[in-house]
């Protein structure tokens, strides 16, 4: 008899305790950031609209929403201009604050804490490695100087073709 009393108690605790925990997860939590609108998302699946085309989904996103609308895209939050007009004010007012990059996981780990031209955030550490990549790796006089090299790979690139188109054409 107490054993089973316990056991009720014990479920009936369990319970309340999991009401109490959706209750406070679904709870409409004040944002310290004034983000834009934003449809409602799903806990694994983020955003249920983006299942389309991503032209289609975010026009129709537009349409219900407005032209500037928040995305959660994966595990970043992204912010989508649809309009010309408001594109153009954004990227004037706040061109600093979007020219950076976000960081990612992966890249911090594998990139060197993302310290090369692509995952690096914007800033004069960026414009300097770009500025030496422009100048050392891509520069017409660099570019040049290994002509030869392409040359010799488009040779061997159609060699290969050409042995290939014969095998397939005797079979």
């Amino acid at each position: 008899m107490k054993m089973a009393l316990l056991q009720h108690l014990f479920l009936s605790i369990l319970v309340v305790a999991a009401v109490i925990v959706v209750l406070l997860k679904n709870k409409p939590r004040k944002s310290k950031y004034n983000l834009p609108p934003s449809p409602p998302k799903l806990p694994i699946l983020r955003n249920p609209s983006a299942r389309q085309l991503p032209y289609i989904s975010l026009h129709h996103l537009a349409r219900t929403y407005g032209p500037i609308i928040f995305l959660q895209l994966g595990e970043i939050p992204t912010v989508v201009v649809s309009s010309a007009r408001m594109a153009k004010k954004v990227m004037t007012t706040h061109d600093l604050a979007l020219s950076s990059r976000p960081q990612i996981f992966s890249a911090k780990h594998l990139f060197y804490d993302c310290t090369d031209v692509v995952f690096s955030p914007y800033g004069p550490y960026w414009r300097h490695i770009r500025r030496n990549c422009i100048l050392e790796l891509i520069s017409a006089k660099r570019v040049q100087s290994y002509s030869h090299v392409r040359v010799e790979e488009v040779a061997r690139l159609v060699d290969r073709i050409t042995v290939f188109s014969r095998r397939h054409k005797s079979n």
